[in-house]
């Protein structure tokens, strides 16, 4: 079928999990998310998260166990960079991975070494935050330490999930949540084309009336908290990604699994054919030339978020 026929709007992205996977794998393989989100753990989460818990709670010389819930976690290239850090003033430390996929949580389990497995207890959660908040008992003991990376594009009701977040801390506890930049890269991309991922997207590619779940960016995080009135602090990093294969006039599988996790749509080569041209139009007025290859460049947000202790709170 040519484009020219393509006039319905391809599925979501995140109605296939299986689709979703092999995309996000494909796009890390790429880029340099990983390589440079280890290179701020490295740099600045000591001092902007295990600094400040130490302050907050005491370091764990007289046994006090760090309990750590990670959110989305992934493959756990990022959680495992911060686990280290915490080791190194918390020697005992209780670790629940929520986890829809099943094949990234196995990859994370085979991430752990040794000394993962001396400090720390891991509690595997195969499942969605929505499923493992119904399986909680009411009275749950609060944790210290959030880890949110990559977790918030997908949630139905931003102001609620940052309130059930805040709320799921210890006095004194950190929330960490990484998104991308409302104004580079796909923050850019997603506001300038609302409807690309969306449930409720109009089969015709118009921009009306499509939900914002999927494309939450820095931006949305920003407002909700002010509205919340939950204090913050940011820093941030970016990313590149080698997507020539996008911009081929020869199909692939490559590029269309870079599409699709841009786009977050399946088979976006499918869309309608105006909207496939202005799409990628947006994607590389963000991509910069290296030789002859093309990479897409978007900034990451940290937001730091510290619930104040009891003491404080006086």
């Amino acid at each position: 079928m040519s484009k020219s026929d393509k006039s319905a709007m391809p599925r979501p992205l995140s109605e296939d999990l299986a689709h979703y996977t092999k995309a996000f794998k494909y796009i890390a393989s790429v880029g340099d998310y990983f390589e440079v989100a280890q290179k701020w753990t490295e740099e600045t989460f000591y001092g902007h998260v295990v600094e400040k818990l130490v302050t907050n709670l005491g370091d764990g010389t007289d046994g006090k166990l760090l309990r750590v819930l990670g959110i989305g976690s992934g493959s756990g290239e990022l959680e495992l960079g911060f686990l280290n850090k915490l080791l190194t003033k918390f020697p005992k430390i209780q670790n629940c991975v929520v986890e829809p996929s099943e094949s990234l949580l196995k990859k994370y389990e085979a991430n752990i070494k040794p000394e993962h497995e001396t400090g720390i207890t891991f509690d595997w959660q195969n499942r969605t935050f929505d499923e493992f908040l119904e399986n909680q008992p009411e009275n749950s003991q609060k944790v210290h330490f959030i880890s949110a990376c990559n977790f918030l594009y997908y949630v139905k009701d931003l102001n609620e999930a940052l309130q059930t977040l805040y709320d799921m801390l210890a006095p004194g506890g950190i929330l960490l949540a990484i998104i991308t930049a409302d104004y580079t890269g796909y923050g850019k991309l997603w506001r300038t084309f609302p409807s690309l991922g969306c449930e409720t997207a109009p089969q015709d590619g118009s921009q009306d009336n499509a939900s914002p779940s999927h494309r939450i960016d820095a931006g949305y995080v920003r407002d909700a908290l002010r509205q919340l009135q939950i204090p913050y602090h940011e820093d941030g990093f970016a990313g590149n990604y080698k997507i020539t294969e996008c911009f081929s006039d020869e199909e692939s599988e490559e590029g269309n699994l870079a599409l699709d996790f841009l786009t977050h749509t399946i088979r976006f080569r499918d869309a309608p054919s105006d909207l496939f041209q202005q799409v990628l139009a947006c994607i590389k007025e963000s991509c910069v030339q290296r030789g002859d290859d093309r990479y897409f460049q978007s900034k990451n947000v940290c937001f730091l978020i510290t619930k104040p202790t009891e003491s404080a709170t006086q």
